[in-house]
């Protein structure tokens, strides 16, 4: 039997995997928030599932602002500076 977490869950989990693969073709984004994203989605179902609607709510609206948060800023992504450093080096050039 299908619940509203077995929906949700998987619709997110689709919506951010084809995002993921739509930018993997054109850009280098980081797997990491989309692996916290697919996550949340695993142990809300499962929560879910088992009883605890609240917290697995709770999960779903966290993974979907993440989601959002994704979709909105994908220029947000570098973790590592090389970009601040790319940007440093052409503002000590002017």
């Amino acid at each position: 039997m299908f619940t509203i977490f077995d929906v949700y869950s998987l619709a997110l989990l689709l919506a951010s995997m084809g995002l993921f693969v739509k930018r993997y073709m054109t850009q280098d984004p980081p797997v990491y928030p989309y692996l916290i994203i697919a996550s949340t989605c695993l142990v809300a179902n499962w929560l879910g599932e088992a009883g605890g609607g609240v917290f697995a709510l709770a999960l779903l609206l966290a993974a979907s602002f993440s989601f959002l948060g994704c979709l909105l800023y994908p220029s947000w992504r570098s973790m590592n500076g090389e970009e601040d450093k790319k940007t440093a080096a052409v503002d000590d050039a002017f």
